[in-house]
């Protein structure tokens, strides 16, 4: 259990400066090489190269409660880069690395930001696309070695004079020199910072509109790790593999100063791409993620099983029943029958254990958020011998709000209010919080901020209950409910859920409101679904014959009806539609935690939907 001293409640910084003492020599972040070989930075180093730039960064003219802008990838220098700002008594304003056009602009220029770091030549392109739009915007710091590169390059030739472009060591050369000729100034400047000063402006991912600018202070973050480690097990040994996005809260809090607040090490995945394979050699004890990877290593593993054939296939199947049902007695907390902990164990041995060593063999729990997990995928990962901590929480309260234990869970819900937190359902159903992790409003927006902050309460805008032993469930987003032409209310996010935990399905979208009966547009898991076509001896030549296929959209009418056929018939999908290409982030159709934006999706795809609702559209029919 950490020492939760002066230092390590005072600011992010101080935290920081306090794990130098305590583990000055401690690996603190680890990354790859250009030989692919991992190489981590101590405490120490790390502390030396956060003094430097943040000295730099002051040489550069920024002053206490300046807001700088960090738009990076998931890496050590995010993290560095952070701290930095930070200890100069800064706010970091982070951008999402993948962003483009005016969700770049708008967070730099609705926050006044006059510096940017850019982490790659791709981020530079990004913010250099809309920088006349951002008048303030004066300085940009790019990684080391990219003023040769090309666009950069290019850029800089023709310069106006009142911008400058600078690499990341040269600011750490001015931080050296600022600190020869002003000793002292980089301890005053992150010992003046008090608990409640701001110290990160995020802009929310929203499913509509431009993002608002969400204020943390120093305090709700850090309030939120210890009450994540009031009730999680973190020894000072374990690794954490991080690979989400920094840029969003979850990975942040979560992931990082959880992280530095309890001396760890953290291992950074190269890329998605690499992923399965970092995870194996680094062989974490915890990691973060969000529902759309648990889904992607199931489909894989089934996948792989399904190849294999034979023994194997059965052995895996009859092992992933058997932990199923072991992981409902654990949730549960039922004495578990002497026959099913019998079979657990052989199949633990045969089965389990080996799967297990795929994540490296010592993961000991892992922590979801972002989106729902699912109760098949819980049941899946808690029956395989890995504890999934499903939580939930917003930008809007630094995220966590509640979370599942180890040793007490319930598959499906998102567990018990965090410490010193109040949890509360409104009249209408919508989930409503007040703790010390709840943010201080929308910056410059003091309109947003009275429509969900009231009388100490934040409203959430999410549908939620909570069970007799307080147990929060969600089950939609208010403003996602469908309403349908026969007044009934609809939740889809619980209806989607069912259907994407399918290993032929990877995305629904789903569609009612004002209508007679729900449709929605399905994105095939194309891995599993050529497979089976290879099986079926269906010929294409291409994914889109293939999804046009008769025997194939008889295939999913026949599934989807199947999957829903427990649910009422206002509840059930009547009609689909196959799309060829998965909504991505980067066409603006996914946040970055990975949920759908429905509205957006409906509005640029509107002939989609209005083909599911046309008599003569080109539509699948549901086989309920």
């Amino acid at each position: 259990m950490i020492n939760w001293s002066k230092e390590m409640t005072a600011s992010v910084p101080s935290a920081f400066q306090a794990q130098i003492k305590r583990n000055g020599d401690k690996d603190m972040l680890a990354e790859k090489d250009s030989s692919g070989e991992y190489v981590a930075k101590t405490y120490r180093q790390v502390g030396e190269e956060v003094k430097n730039l943040s000295l730099g960064l002051a040489a550069l003219g920024v002053q206490p409660r300046d807001h700088v802008a960090l738009m990076m990838s998931t890496q050590p220098n995010w993290v560095i880069s952070d701290l930095a700002i930070l200890s100069a008594n800064a706010v970091n304003v982070p951008v999402y690395p993948t962003n483009k056009g005016e969700l770049v602009s708008h967070p730099i220029n609705n926050a006044g930001a006059k510096l940017a770091i850019a982490g790659s030549e791709e981020v530079f392109q990004a913010i250099n696309e809309v920088w006349n739009d951002i008048p303030d915007l004066k300085t940009l710091i790019v990684p080391d070695g990219g003023k040769n590169s090309g666009t950069i390059k290019e850029v800089m030739e023709n310069l106006p004079g009142d911008k400058e472009i600078l690499e990341m060591q040269e600011v750490k050369e001015m931080g050296k020199k600022k600190d020869a000729e002003e000793p002292g100034l980089f301890e005053e400047r992150w010992t003046s910072i008090d608990k409640h000063d701001l110290c990160s402006i995020i802009y929310t991912s929203g499913t509509t509109g431009l993002p608002k600018g969400v204020m943390l202070t120093h305090d709700n973050f850090l309030v939120n790790v210890r009450q994540m480690m009031e009730r999680v097990n973190i020894e000072d040994h374990f690794i954490n593999f991080s690979f989400l996005p920094l840029s969003h809260v979850l990975e942040r809090t979560v992931g990082y100063y959880l992280s530095m607040c309890a001396g760890l090490t953290i291992y950074y995945a190269e890329s998605m791409d690499t992923l399965a394979d970092d995870l194996a050699k680094v062989a974490p004890h915890h990691m973060v993620s969000v529902p759309r990877i648990y889904e992607r290593i199931y489909d894989r593993l089934v996948g792989m099983m399904e190849e294999e054939g034979g023994l194997k296939k059965k052995l895996f199947y009859k092992a992933e029943e058997v932990g199923r049902e072991y992981s409902r007695y654990f949730a549960e907390n039922k004495e578990m029958p002497f026959s099913l902990k019998f079979k657990y164990n052989l199949y633990d041995k045969l089965v389990l254990k080996k799967v297990r060593e795929r994540f490296g063999g010592r993961l000991r729990y892992t922590i979801s958020g972002g989106a729902p997990l699912g109760v098949k995928l819980s049941e899946f990962f808690v029956g395989l011998g890995l504890s999934v901590m499903e939580g939930y929480g917003l930008t809007e309260t630094s995220p966590v709000i509640t979370h599942n234990l180890e040793d007490r869970l319930k598959h499906g819900s998102v567990g018990t209010p965090a410490p010193w937190t109040e949890v509360a359902i409104a009249e209408d159903g919508e989930i409503k919080v007040k703790g010390p992790q709840v943010f201080q409003g929308y910056y410059n927006n003091p309109e947003a901020t009275a429509e969900v902050l009231e009388d100490g309460w934040f409203y959430t805008g999410d549908i939620g209950y909570i069970d007799e032993d307080n147990f929060l469930f969600i089950t939609d987003r208010k403003k996602d409910l469908i309403i349908t032409a026969g007044g009934k209310n609809v939740a889809p996010q619980p209806i989607e859920g069912v259907l994407v935990e399918d290993r032929y399905i990877a995305q629904v979208v789903t569609q009612g409101d004002k209508q007679k009966f729900l449709a929605a547009v399905v994105v095939p898991n194309f891995e599993n679904l050529e497979e089976y076509a290879k099986e079926q001896g269906i010929q294409y030549n291409n994914r889109s014959e293939l999804i046009n296929n008769e025997q194939i959209k008889q295939f999913y009418a026949r599934r989807v009806g199947m999957l829903l056929q427990h649910l009422p018939s206002h509840e059930q999908i009547k009609r689909i539609k196959l799309r060829e290409e998965e909504f991505t982030m980067e066409n603006k159709e996914l946040t970055p935690t990975l949920k759908i934006k429905r509205r957006f999706i409906f509005e640029k795809y509107k002939h989609l939907f209005e083909d599911l609702y046309s008599e003569d559209g080109d539509f699948i029919k549901v086989e309920l």
